[in-house]
């Protein structure tokens, strides 16, 4: 499958929410932010350059679309600039023919710039106007010729499907067959014939069967999840001839749109907003005379590969198993590209808010289907964690508010190994993307910080849930790949982690015990892992600091290292107090008798806290880790709330306010 040409750059000065804007995109993109962030403005952005439906006056913007930041900015002779820039145009002959002119090099590298500018044409004179202009020179307009070829569709949040669907100048089943599908006159008097004599509405025609069966096709392979799928059927309103085609209207399941669901009418129409745009170079459906003619030319039989004859008609249906074939599908694109070239152009499709009316199975896998299984280069908006957790965590755009307009950071150029890129992906997904909502994050290695942090907090008077702030349990030590996707994305995170003391036993690390004086070769396992993770920022000093030094010098890098694992750290904070809470605690949970009761108590009191841990852990206790963090957590108080675990929580307080 080829794909198609996209907005690779976006550069936005003094619009609405934004103040000065420049960021990088991919082929599929995802636009999250809070609400009023600027989502719908940096569509309308887009669509000032590209929407053939806007008017003339659409595209005089006012006093009102300057950023608030600037005073009297008419008066003053303030500009609004919006540039977009295109990659992976190279293969397309007719946007290539028609955009020539908006070819510019940048850092080496061809691009295609077309730019939007409102500003004061005479310094003397308070009249604005705006252009349109293609590379560099403002005197090339980009025209409404020019949109035919490179435009943008946008799928408003708001919108009344089924009134789009009945009107025969705004249903994308009209532009479909209008566009793609061309009939003779003789053929549609024949049918209106036929339907007034037999009284029926369905149209029995190559190519109307032909769209029916795309239709049904890829409504299925969108969205069906259980044995029932969806029936398409198409049926005319309509029986003068001139007119028959454009008085089409879908049926699911025998049903009229209007008698369906507003979640199913969502979906259809998305489905025919993709069969519109997608590249229909490769024909799905050939007229017999048309096959015959191409046949002529075919030296390399692809069509007799690639297509089969109906057995009702002397029409020819494209074999979709046969182009699995990558040979054949480029022999096809090329072939068909020289023989019966197109003139469609290139359609960006951007969608507000898909998730209206969904139930979010049906937004996951309408989701996954627009972003993995089709060519059309799309920019969606949302606030469904149910999509946002399924999106390829390389096309996400993050707008967020800050004192300087909004601020937008994206994570297409993001450089992760297969095997991180792979961890993230599961765990967000499983995780339902509730990182994208976060105004802070604090990443955790395991449940145990998952279940106590927010107790910590509370204890502390913050609430984490009115401060935006996220637990992020990783369920490992490899905090790298996280923090670089949510540093990508600007959101303000901290790490807590635990120090891992060892001692060196025959040359090799021994976990588990108390520092103690007469250890010779020792050191905190949590500090080496960090150091190695900031190993390329880190100060050359950093080797002569001790270790508690070294603790606080990586607090500047926003993580907090214990001593020992977090159970270890509590035990040794607490107070005598908080000492009784743990004792009856371990007494509430355990499988074992009063003598493991008394020794767990015995070795808190002695300071044996590795021991404590262990009868935690203890098959024999049955109690386990997570269990008895998930109890506590329901008994804390300040006294008991490790340093380093504090410092993070104040610190990531004080990044989110």
């Amino acid at each position: 499958m080829k794909t198609q040409p996209y907005i690779c750059r976006v550069h936005i000065e003094n619009f609405r929410n934004f103040h000065s804007a420049d960021f990088s995109l991919g082929e599929k993109q995802v636009l999250i932010g809070e609400n009023a962030v600027g989502k719908s403005n940096l569509l309308y952005a887009l669509q000032l350059i590209l929407d053939p439906t806007l008017s003339e006056k659409d595209r005089m913007l006012e006093e009102s679309d300057f950023w608030d930041g600037i005073e009297n900015p008419m008066d003053n002779g303030h500009y609004i600039l919006i540039e977009i820039y295109l990659a992976n145009f190279e293969d397309n002959k007719n946007l290539l023919a028609q955009l020539a002119d908006a070819s510019v090099m940048v850092e080496g590298k061809e691009t295609l710039k077309i730019s939007y500018k409102f500003f004061k044409k005479d310094a003397t004179k308070p009249d604005y106007s705006y252009i349109i202009y293609k590379g560099n020179d403002e005197s090339r307009a980009f025209t409404y010729e020019d949109r035919k070829m490179l435009n943008i569709r946008v799928i408003k949040a708001i919108r009344d499907v089924e009134a789009e669907m009945k009107s025969s100048r705004t249903s994308p089943l009209t532009q479909i067959i209008k566009q793609k599908y061309s009939v003779s006159k003789s053929v549609l008097l024949e049918i209106s014939k036929a339907l007034d004599e037999k009284g029926a509405d369905t149209l029995q025609i190559g190519q109307v069967n032909d769209l029916e069966n795309r239709l049904q096709r890829l409504l299925n392979d969108m969205v069906s999840f259980s044995a029932d799928e969806f029936s398409i059927s198409l049926k005319t309103m309509n029986i003068d001839a001139t007119k028959l085609l454009y008085a089409l209207r879908p049926l699911i399941n025998s049903r009229e749109t209007g008698n369906t669901s507003l979640g199913i009418n969502n979906i259809l129409y998305v489905a025919l907003i993709l069969l519109l745009i997608e590249d229909d170079t490769i024909k799905t459906f050939l007229s017999g005379d048309l096959y015959r003619e191409l046949i002529k030319q075919d030296h390399e039989h692809l069509l007799e590969r690639s297509y089969e004859k109906s057995a009702s008609s002397d029409d020819y249906a494209l074999n979709l198993a046969a182009l699995q074939d990558a040979t054949l599908y480029d022999g096809l694109y090329a072939f068909f590209s020289d023989f019966v070239p197109t003139a469609n152009g290139i359609t960006i499709l951007a969608v507000e808010e898909p998730e209206s009316h969904l139930h979010p199975i049906y937004q996951r896998l309408l989701y996954r289907h627009i972003m993995n299984k089709t060519n059309t280069s799309v920019i969606i908006t949302t606030h469904s964690t149910h999509i946002s957790s399924v999106a390829p965590i390389t096309s996400l755009v993050h707008l967020i508010t800050t004192k300087d307009g909004t601020e937008v950071k994206t994570t297409a150029g993001i450089d992760l190994s297969e095997d991180d890129y792979a961890d993230l992906t599961r765990y967000i997904d499983v995780k339902r993307g509730e990182l994208y909502t976060a105004k802070g994050i604090i990443f955790v290695e395991g449940i145990s910080e998952e279940y106590l942090v927010p107790s910590f907090s509370k204890a502390k008077g913050y609430d984490l849930d009115r401060l935006g702030v996220v637990i992020c349990n990783i369920n490992s030590t490899n905090f790298e790949p996280y923090c670089r996707f949510v540093g990508a994305l600007g959101i303000p995170y901290v790490i807590i982690t635990d120090g891992d003391y060892y001692h060196i036993v025959d040359e090799k690390k021994h976990f588990g015990d108390i520092e103690d004086a007469n250890h010779v070769g020792k050191g905190f396992d949590g500090i080496d892992r960090i150091y190695r993770m900031y190993q390329g920022s880190v100060d050359p000093e950093y080797i002569h600091l001790n270790n508690e030094e070294k603790r606080k010098y990586f607090e500047t890098f926003g993580t907090y290292i214990g001593e020992y694992t977090l159970e270890v750290d509590i035990f040794k904070k607490a107070t005598g107090p908080d000492r009784d809470v743990l004792c009856s605690i371990f007494n509430q949970l355990t499988n074992g008798g009063q003598v493991q009761k008394n020794n767990f108590s015995a070795e808190l009191s002695s300071g044996r806290y590795n021991k404590c841990l262990s009868k935690i852990e203890s098959t024999y206790s049955g109690i386990g880790k997570g269990r008895f963090a998930q109890r506590l957590a329901t008994h804390i108080s300040a006294s008991i709330i490790p340093e380093y675990i504090s410092n993070a929580i104040d610190a990531i307080v004080a990044k989110v306010r």
